[in-house]
């Protein structure tokens, strides 16, 4: 049995960086702060622009976001959640620094959990092509879950995810995106064991 899986720990990490885009409205509770991280980078052969929902619950990080104007370049690590209300995702902040626009483009996601196969609109299709899609599910120490979407592009990785079962332990890397069409945001998958 695998450590992580039997004490119920689950790797939960993102590194992101990109452009802080402050949304018109924001939250009308005070327990965080809503932006959005634009992202930019070259993908496939193409350029590719993605909005990324941030959220931030830390009031001394909720001040040094403010500090910083409308396009500068940050870089930000926390982890990914999906709403109770709506189930969006969105990546919760831990950290956050400003940095250099000549750096390094970074979008990184790391995440172990339970498979949760979706039922309905299991299968879509894309300018990227088709993919598989499902949720990854993790739970903490008062059984609270979470269920983050993951979309399956790769041909290799759609064969080997069909062998996986529901409720079966993976491990996912990937990158955090943004559906062209609705926005919402999901895992582009490079990498499922």
């Amino acid at each position: 049995m695998n450590n992580l899986k039997d004490s119920k720990e689950f790797k939960n990490e993102v590194k992101l960086t990109g452009q802080v885009h402050f949304l018109s409205s924001t939250n009308k509770s005070e327990k965080y702060y809503g932006i959005a991280i634009r992202h930019e980078n070259d993908s496939l052969g193409s350029h590719r622009k993605d909005f990324l929902n941030v959220r931030i619950s830390p009031k001394d990080l909720q001040e040094k976001v403010k500090s910083f104007n409308e396009g500068d370049f940050i870089e930000v690590k926390g982890k990914l959640s999906s709403s109770k209300g709506s189930g969006e995702l969105y990546l919760s902040v831990e950290d956050l620094i400003e940095y250099n626009s000549d750096a390094e483009i970074i979008n990184e996601v790391k995440l172990t959990g339970y498979v949760h196969k979706i039922k309905a609109q299991s299968e879509g299709e894309t300018g990227s092509g088709k993919y598989i899609r499902f949720a990854l599910r993790q739970e903490d120490e008062y059984e609270v879950k979470e269920y983050l979407v993951v979309r399956v592009y790769d041909e290799k990785l759609r064969r080997e995810f069909a062998l996986k079962n529901d409720d079966e332990y993976v491990e996912v890397e990937g990158t955090l995106r943004s559906s062209k069409g609705s926005g919402v945001n999901y895992i582009r998958c490079v990498s499922l064991k």
